[in-house]
């Protein structure tokens, strides 16, 4: 009875194999789409070339994917290079968890070719509950019972100490991905008394005796000396429901992105007020005769009587990378039929032509902007767009369209002068210009820019200037004091992560403070990034731990010298 039982089963095989033809080798159509969201078997980085834009492979669920020259990675909070996601030809996906990709692109011929890809530990990961403990000494604090210990991956410092578990899946720290649940900016204090997260900016519910949750500051130019502060961020408390998520490293949770059920305002059209983003999408409009899209987003503002917010697309030229805005939308109301407060939602018209779409859209008050807590630029955000619509057909059975990458400037024909996302990676000496995707993810690929020459600078020397009758008198500012507060090198799998922190007595805007480390693989002389007036960081990996730094400042303090611990 098995037998021939078996001996059925292998002649129904048979016939369905007669039926169904396996197309292995050629597609019924070329090229072909693809939208793949999986785990990463595989990383590689093209070994044969010096480019810094230089592509490789990335692997994902078995399908091997040709990642193009030119290609910038979407992390959590940054935009990189493709090799910057290697520490010597090693791909830096810490932690023991899997990690995943969406990568939209094309299968051209027999190839799978990216057009657009988004990394990430966990895409669906989330952490939520209540803020259990806040160890201040470290940074560090627990959600619940939860047996992680988070903490920020701020290598900057901008929400409270300056640390990492690793630079490339930090925080980001000029559009605040740490933040109440309408877009102030949070923090962790790094002191009892620190002046960048100060406790007054969290008083006491009088009904509770907790720490508020909700509240409105008053306007900045009435403001008394123990009044809370919009100018300055707002700690974050026990008893905080936070929903948070990060990379998982051994037992700590190093976080990227934090939500507090919290909702702070400011008072109604004054300045700092704040911006964030819950989701941006935009519909790719073609010539192809398919169902177009509709672009969408969700924006919030802090301002309670919810001033006008302008929603703008970054347009990049491809040589030069100048920015020039485009306004997507009128500016939109705030609280107009839609809760809650400081909700403003952006729905364009169906088969309403955006085009281009941009890497970046924005979000502007339009009473303007202003430095605001931690020097962050208040009543802006900034947001990459991490989904697309692309046409499809309007009948099921026909061929699906290719991904129309043709359509979006940045991949098709460049992005102009490429600066280094990842904090602390030493950019090159001559700036890449980010060019088009190659090879093309496409069939035909479109025409190349082609990008003059970058101008050159002629230095006339001293000896040749035009006298004048009376000298000029130049004011030179003072010479600043510089400490460096801290230094310390961190070892993980065979590199090694240099922190630094320095302060210097000058708060003047135009300062700029650099940093040299001494030591195996040294570090050339690179900028240091500017946490709040006086207050400057440096982050960066290399595969030796270095053996000193010395700071600098461009106002002739220093050189100063310290051991790293």
């Amino acid at each position: 009875m098995l037998n021939r039982l078996n001996t059925l089963l292998s002649s129904i095989l048979l016939v369905n194999l007669a039926v169904y033809p396996v197309f292995s080798q050629a597609p019924p159509y070329n090229p072909s789409p693809f939208d793949i969201t999986g785990t990463i078997n595989s990383l590689s980085l093209d070994t044969t070339s010096s480019n810094p834009l230089r592509g490789g492979t990335i692997t994902v669920d078995g399908n091997v994917i040709i990642v193009p020259t030119n290609l910038l990675a979407t992390l959590p909070a940054i935009t990189v290079a493709w090799p910057e996601l290697f520490d010597n030809d090693v791909a830096n996906l810490p932690g023991g968890p899997t990690w995943e990709a969406h990568v939209i692109g094309n299968r051209v011929g027999a190839s799978n070719i990216a057009g657009l890809v988004y990394i990430s530990q966990k895409f669906a990961q989330s952490l939520q509950g209540f803020i259990s403990s806040i160890d201040i000494a470290t940074g560090h604090f627990k959600i619940g019972a939860s047996n992680f210990d988070c903490v920020l991956n701020d290598p900057v410092g901008r929400f409270g100490l300056p640390q990492t578990g690793n630079e490339l899946w930090t925080s980001d720290p000029d559009n605040p991905s740490i933040h109440a649940v309408n877009g102030f900016p949070v923090c962790i204090p790094r002191s009892a008394a620190d002046p960048l997260c100060p406790a007054k900016n969290r008083p006491t519910d009088p009904a509770t005796g907790r720490p508020v949750t909700t509240m409105t500051f008053k306007d900045p130019a009435t403001l008394t000396s123990t009044d809370p502060d919009p100018r300055q961020m707002l700690p974050l408390a026990v008893g905080d429901y936070v929903t948070v998520s990060g990379t998982e490293i051994g037992n700590t949770l190093w976080v990227n992105n934090l939500v507090a059920n919290l909702a702070i305002f400011t008072a109604a059209g004054t300045k700092p007020a704040y911006v964030t983003c819950e989701e941006a999408i935009f519909g790719v409009v073609t010539t192809q005769p398919g169902e177009i899209g509709q672009s969408r987003a969700v924006a919030f503002t802090t301002d309670v009587g919810g001033g006008l917010l302008d929603w703008f697309a970054l347009d990049v030229d491809p040589c030069t990378g100048k920015t020039t805005e485009r306004t997507l939308n009128v500016a939109m109301q705030p609280n107009s039929g839609v809760q809650p407060l400081g909700r403003a939602v952006y729905r364009t018209p169906v088969k309403t032509d955006l085009t281009p779409a941009t890497r970046y859209v924005g979000f502007r008050m339009a009473s303007g902007t202003t430095v605001g807590a931690g020097n962050i630029t208040a009543g802006e955000f900034i947001q990459p767009i991490f989904d697309y619509i692309f046409p499809e057909p309007l009948d099921f059975g026909a061929p699906l369209f290719p991904n129309a990458f043709e359509v979006i400037p940045y991949l098709a024909l460049g992005g102009g002068p490429y600066t280094p996302g990842r904090p602390g990676f030493p950019p090159p000496a001559t700036p890449a210009i980010v060019g088009q995707l190659d090879p093309w993810p496409g069939v035909p690929a479109p025409a190349k820019t082609s990008c003059p020459p970058p101008p050159t600078t002629t230095i006339t020397p001293t000896s040749t200037l035009a006298t004048s009758a009376s000298p000029t008198s130049t004011v030179k500012p003072p010479v600043d004091t510089i400490v460096i507060t801290s230094a310390t090198g961190r070892n993980q799998r065979g590199t090694t992560t240099l922190t630094v922190t320095a302060t210097t007595t000058s708060k003047d805007p135009a300062i700029l403070l650099s940093i040299t480390a001494a030591g195996a693989n040294p570090i050339p002389l690179s900028p240091m990034t500017l946490v709040s007036p006086g207050s400057w960081s440096f982050v960066a990996t290399v595969k030796s731990k270095p053996s000193t730094v010395t700071v600098t400042s461009s106002f002739g303090g220093g050189p100063v010298t310290a051991n790293v611990a």
